[in-house]
């Protein structure tokens, strides 16, 4: 391109004619307008026109700089999400939900009078306020008045009594009876709900998040058809965020393919995200597959193995920590070995728990020393494994009288020979003396464990490094989960390597209280402590949640004096979403459909605003 310079006279013209303009300029009438353009020679008439050009778009640019100084960018109502799940959903009803595929669609379609957000906090859904005794057994809630079901009736008290008695009903056969068998409900008046409890129960509030059926729609089913009926499935009606607008079935005509759209009437907002696929399969290979193709857009729940195949470019990987803790429950009434502290804290030192995280869960989890998720309390004793563990190990276990045998196995007890020096009159006598030390004790055990890839290869790791130590670890007993869950009831096991799912509010009576050593209890490692006990009393019936953790607190350090189990990950759930969606939140999740608690604040789409206008 060239560029052409402008004899100055014409410059100094156009300039003149400009600025004269300007200073005398009225709205010109249409002849006036000619004859000021008339007066302009071809190149002057260019040349003033390109300035106007010029001057035009420089105006356009810099109010657009302003605008966007004072612009930001808001969620936009629109766009569809397509999720897999691994199962098909059969019972979508708050009442029988047992699978996570059940919990997925229930947490979509139904709403509870709270809500538990990804931060671990309870918020209002279909309750308006609520208030509780000071000695925590009655629990008072008012109902929102803009409450309704997708079909636009109003949820009333008589809906929650409905849904309460329903869960207690034997009949039905409720997973989540338990929870409510010592809560009885009341109506106040139409929208207000009493509950009363016979003790103090600090994870009451989590069962309010069950949510709630309307009785106008389940009223003539009977118990016998309860789990039958179609309410289940395709005709789910609750009034939660998203409703069912139609599902597609396979061959078999199982549905496969929920589709859900938004409800408006929600009572903590319309959702930004208008559609919602949740589309069901088989196994994960499967759904990794579609995954990958984009045939889906995210998917929950995906291993660490898998994870790794996936794009961080394509795909945001979320993580949210998970109340569960997964390590070694030891049964010193089927192996003594258990009963000597010095092989629980060899074996402690000797076990690289980071090794484990790594090679079995891909680093998606994290190393614990106590018995509390970390969602509680932070392990102070998580740190980097050093090799000279191994050697502290060793020396436990040779002071605490654990020698090395013949097969490089230890063993303690049996007879041995010393070396004593005394006196005999006048004279020193060496001698060799035979000391018998009780019956051989092999240091030897076997760990049971479930039937599934992280389970089987995290004991592989733990055989091979507690055997540095001269530990003989069998590792035979493997079980699927109906065999496992009968194990675990009658105590059959020496060590179990299993996971403890510990609720929101941590209440850790069931899993280490010594009234819970039989089943149906949950003291896995048959702990006994008396002072234990009374702190896990104490905490239970302890409201105030900086209290009760400063309960915990105590417990940990009784915990560590006895070591009845070696916990070693938590692992971490593992979230796999679309790149361009906003406000996903994940923090911490108790089940894979916690994840859904704020999806009505997701949005896949955009706008532009005036900052003033978005207070």
């Amino acid at each position: 391109m060239k560029w052409h310079l402008i004899p100055f006279p014409y410059v100094n013209f156009i300039m003149h004619k400009f600025f004269s303009f300007i200073r005398q300029f009225s709205i010109p009438k249409k002849q006036a307008l000619r004859g000021a353009l008339a007066s302009f020679s071809g190149k002057q008439l260019a040349f003033f026109v390109g300035v106007l050009i010029v001057a035009l778009i420089s105006v356009l640019v810099i109010l657009n700089k302003i605008n966007k100084s004072f612009m930001v960018s808001v969620p936009a109502s629109g766009g569809t999400i397509t999720e897999g799940i691994v199962g098909m959903p059969t019972l979508v009803n708050p009442v029988l939900a047992l699978s996570d595929a059940d919990k997925d669609l229930t947490s979509l379609v139904y709403s509870g009078l709270m809500r538990r957000m990804s931060d671990g906090s309870l918020i209002p859904d279909l309750a308006q306020s609520y208030t509780a005794s000071a000695d925590g057994m009655t629990y008072t809630f008012i109902i929102k008045q803009n409450a309704k079901f997708h079909d636009g009736k109003k949820v009333t008290a008589d809906d929650v009594i409905f849904t309460i008695e329903k869960i207690k009903d034997p009949l039905v056969k409720s997973p989540r009876k338990t929870g409510w068998d010592s809560v009885s409900v009341d109506k106040k008046d139409a929208d207000t709900v009493v509950f009363t409890l016979k003790q103090p129960f600090i994870s009451f509030l989590d069962n309010t998040t069950i949510g709630i059926l309307p009785e106008h729609i389940w009223k003539n089913v009977t118990p016998a058809e309860f789990g039958l009926s179609t309410l289940n499935n395709i005709n789910a009606i609750g009034s939660g965020p998203y409703l069912i607008s139609s599902v597609l079935k396979n061959k078999d005509g199982v549905p496969e393919n929920y589709k859900l759209k938004r409800f408006n009437g929600f009572t903590l907002g319309s959702p930004h995200i208008r559609n919602l696929n949740i589309v069901s399969y088989a196994n994960e290979k499967d759904l990794l597959k579609d995954l990958k193709d984009h045939s889906i857009d995210q998917a929950g729940g995906i291993s660490p193995e898998n994870a790794k195949l996936l794009s961080d470019k394509e795909f945001n990987i979320k993580t949210a920590t998970l109340p569960r803790i997964f390590g070694l429950f030891f049964n010193s009434g089927a192996n003594k070995i258990f009963a000597d502290t010095n092989v629980i804290h060899a074996f402690d030192k000797a076990l690289n728990r980071q090794e484990i995280i790594d090679q079995v869960l891909g680093g998606y989890a994290t190393a614990i020393h106590n018995p509390i998720p970390e969602t509680i309390i932070h392990d102070t004793k998580s740190d980097i494994y050093k090799n000279a563990y191994l050697e502290e190990a060793r020396a436990i276990l040779d002071k605490g009288g654990w020698t090395i045998g013949e097969d490089g196995i230890r063993v303690k007890g049996g007879t041995t020979t010393k070396t004593v020096t005394k006196k005999v009159g006048k004279k020193t006598v060496t001698e060799k003396v035979t000391v018998n030390n009780g019956p051989v004790t092999r240091l030897s055990f076997s760990i049971t464990t479930g039937d599934t890839p992280e389970l089987k290869k995290s004991v592989e790791l733990i055989k091979e490094q507690l055997e540095k130590i001269g530990a003989e670890v069998d590792i035979q007993k493997i079980y699927e989960t109906g065999p496992l869950n009968q194990m675990i009831r009658t105590r059959e096991y020496e060590a179990l390597f299993f996971g403890q799912v510990v609720n929101h509010e941590s209440d850790l009576f069931s899993f280490w209280h010594s009234s819970q050593k039989v089943d149906p209890g949950l003291n896995i490692a048959m702990y006994s402590s008396a002072t234990a006990d009374k702190i896990l009393e104490t905490a239970q019936k302890t409201l105030d949640r900086s209290s009760r953790v400063a309960k915990y607190e105590e417990f940990a350090k009784e915990f560590d004096k006895n070591v009845p189990a070696l916990l070693i990950y938590s692992p971490r759930y593992i979230y796999v979403t679309r790149e361009d969606l906003g406000n996903i939140e994940l923090e911490t999740i108790n089940t894979p459909s916690d994840r859904f608690t704020s999806l009505y604040t997701w949005y896949a789409e955009v706008d532009q605003v005036w900052e003033i206008f978005n207070k």
